[in-house]
């Protein structure tokens, strides 16, 4: 070991000590300010920075990977691409290595001028224009403009590698001072993929062309996508004067990245193919892809959070939902949005497409239905979804459920994953509580010909009466005074039957918390052999005025826990709907506190006012269901 490396070990505990005393934000800012004054010492390794869409952290590793069989060097650490994880790697990095690698973000106009400042490259890489980070550009030209710095900043002595097959990419040559090497698989491009191959369980493979020189390269990498960052980490080492077959070599041995489409099989035979570190709507072509040309005895691709939607994310959600139906044996949709995908299935292949909202739901559920010889593809974006937590639940290794965590870091690396949190899972047909047999009171008795369920919802608990989340409760309140009708006990709920204006109904409100409403409203389907076409959920709606009133045929849960728990439990979207609007205009509340604290006086009796107006939207439904019953 090297006095470099002795003393490069005691300032990283030393600094692991000064983090904990002062915080990241004071550290961080103190090595950006110490970073450009070591830069110029540094004459001897070749800057590399590497920038795109996507595919940028991959080729960066694959660089790293093949430049580290030759030489010494430091890279940006994992994913990290803003402008403290270059600082920070650049004190890591001294006099005496022959390489330097970043990943650099293009997450925003002028992001990358500080980074080129500091990095001042010699070698620039660029994979892809795509749709990433959209709404800060509005246009794949804005975005090729950002990325277009990094060649342009290039010396007269460096060189650019461009992706030949992305017009936007390769037109960055007009603003070039430096060599140019062009990739890709068209005819064009100075070093090319030819005979590609990437049929899993196969690897990716292919014939390496330069000039007369041809080498085949067999990666550990899944699927074709990979070319762009294969073929550019091969021109970022030509760049830096290896040879074709030095490249081959090094790429070769370099394992895919966590969470980028990353193999990992379970001990009883399944394989998951983790492609869970972000999932832009514009990728999920590549998934399709991967899964179409794979052999394995099931097909099985999991959904979370898909960014960069833009406007109308429910129809982007449906109509992948209807290309994956095409292509895998079942899709499972995890999410907000999951529901909305729910109106996608094919009639009759309710074991093909399927959605919950909750993550430890969706992993109860897949994890008993996996066996031997399936392939699963995890699709989503960390940050939300944590879709690892589908793996760890197989050995018990998670206990933490929480959807809304926000952090960046893989759950395997979190020391909260053996705290317990988050909702309870529900197994759909599970009782609520053992109990001795009794007789069946009358208000059970299956539900008969012509009857509807009008299903109010709210939470049980007295201490949350007159508050916006329980107006759906106080609706069939409201029609039980109408009906003239008294509620029956049971241990799961309240419910009322008899004539509502001439139509046979029974009402019901469930006797759970909101947002577990869904498995007890399944179970007394189950027991009263109630189908969601009989039933008409009545509900409050935040993204509608106070007091205003609206029906619906169908649809995705629009956000409500309580409605998203239903569709879970029962797998369709087809409820009725009647919603109250309780908007909190001016109000200062956030959205949960504001929901489960009471109405003011003024909104109250906003509210009761609206109560008729409501009224009449339920028996228009009845009336409609009559008619077509």
């Amino acid at each position: 070991m090297t006095s470099f490396d002795i003393l490069t070990r005691l300032s990283g505990a030393l600094l692991w000590r000064i983090r904990k005393l002062v915080g990241d934000d004071l550290v961080d800012r103190a090595m950006l300010k110490i970073a450009p004054y070591w830069r110029p010492f540094l004459k001897k390794p070749i800057f590399i920075g590497v920038t795109g869409s996507v595919g940028k952290t991959t080729t960066k590793e694959l660089l790293l990977g093949m430049l580290g069989r030759n030489g010494r060097g430091v890279g940006t650490v994992g994913s990290l691409n803003n402008i403290d994880a270059s600082a920070q790697a650049i004190l890591r990095l001294r006099p005496s290595d022959t390489f330097f690698a970043a990943e650099l973000s293009e997450d925003k106009p002028g992001v990358l001028d500080e980074q080129l400042a500091l990095l001042q490259p010699d070698v620039g890489i660029v994979t892809i224009v795509g749709y990433d980070h959209w709404s800060a550009y509005d246009s794949r030209e804005a975005i090729a403009a950002e990325m277009g710095k990094l060649v342009a900043a290039l010396p007269a002595t460096g060189t650019a590698v461009l992706n030949a097959d992305d017009e936007l990419v390769l037109t960055m040559a007009t603003h070039c001072a430096a060599r140019i090497i062009t990739y890709g698989v068209s005819p064009q491009a100075e070093l090319r993929a030819e005979n590609i191959g990437s049929m899993w369980p196969e690897r990716l493979q292919m014939t390496l062309v330069r000039g007369t020189e041809q080498v085949s390269l067999q990666t550990q990498l899944c699927g074709t996508h990979w070319i762009p960052s294969v073929l550019g980490a091969v021109g970022g080492g030509l760049a830096t004067g290896l040879s074709l077959e030095a490249c081959v070599a090094g790429i070769a041995s370099v394992a895919p990245f966590v969470g980028r489409m990353q193999p990992v099989t379970t001990t009883d035979g399944v394989t998951f193919i983790r492609d869970d570190f972000k999932a832009p709507l514009w990728t999920v072509d590549a998934c399709f892809e991967f899964l179409k040309t794979a052999r394995a005895e099931r097909k099985i691709l999991v959904i979370g959070s898909l960014s960069d939607c833009g406007a109308g994310a429910p129809e982007k959600y449906i109509k992948v939902a209807k290309q994956a139906q095409e292509i895998a044996d079942l899709t499972i949709f995890v999410g907000p949005w999951a529901s909305q995908v729910l109106k996608a299935r094919k009639s009759g292949t309710q074991d093909v497409l399927r959605a919950f909202r909750n993550v430890r739901n969706a992993a109860e559920y897949l994890n008993s239905i996996t066996r031997e010889g399936d392939l699963v593809v995890l699709k989503g974006t960390n940050k939300q979804d944590h879709l690892l937590r589908v793996i760890l639940a197989r050995t018990g290794d998670i206990a933490c459920w929480r959807d809304d965590c926000g952090r960046m870091a893989f759950c395997n690396e979190c020391a909260d994953r053996s705290k317990p949190s988050g909702l309870p899972a529900f197994v759909v047909g599970a009782p609520a509580e053992v109990r001795e047999p009794r007789e069946t009171p009358l208000c059970l008795r299956p539900i008969e010909s012509g009857e509807q369920v009008i299903v109010g919802l709210g939470n049980s608990d007295a201490r949350y009466a007159g508050t916006p989340h329980n107006v759906g409760h106080e609706l069939v309140d409201h029609l039980l005074v109408s009906a003239g009708l008294n509620w029956d006990e049971t241990p799961e709920a309240w419910i009322a039957r008899g004539i509502l204006q001439g139509h046979r109904v029974c009402l019901v409100k469930i006797r759970m918390a909101m947002n577990l409403i869904g498995g007890g409203l399944k179970r007394l389907a189950e027991q009263m052999a109630i189908e969601p076409e009989q039933c008409i959920l009545i509900y409050d709606d935040l993204d509608m005025p106070l007091g205003s009133i609206r029906s619906r045929l169908s649809g995705g849960a629009g956000g409500h826990r309580g409605v998203a728990s239903i569709l879970e439990a029962f797998q369709t979207d087809a409820f009725r709907r009647v919603k109250v609007g309780v908007d909190q205009e001016g109000a200062k509340l956030n959205r949960v506190d504001y929901v489960l604290t009471p109405l003011s006086a003024i909104s109250r009796d906003v509210v009761d006012q609206a109560m008729q107006t409501a009224e009449a939207h339920v028996l228009k439904l009845l009336a409609a269901q009559k008619k077509t019953s």
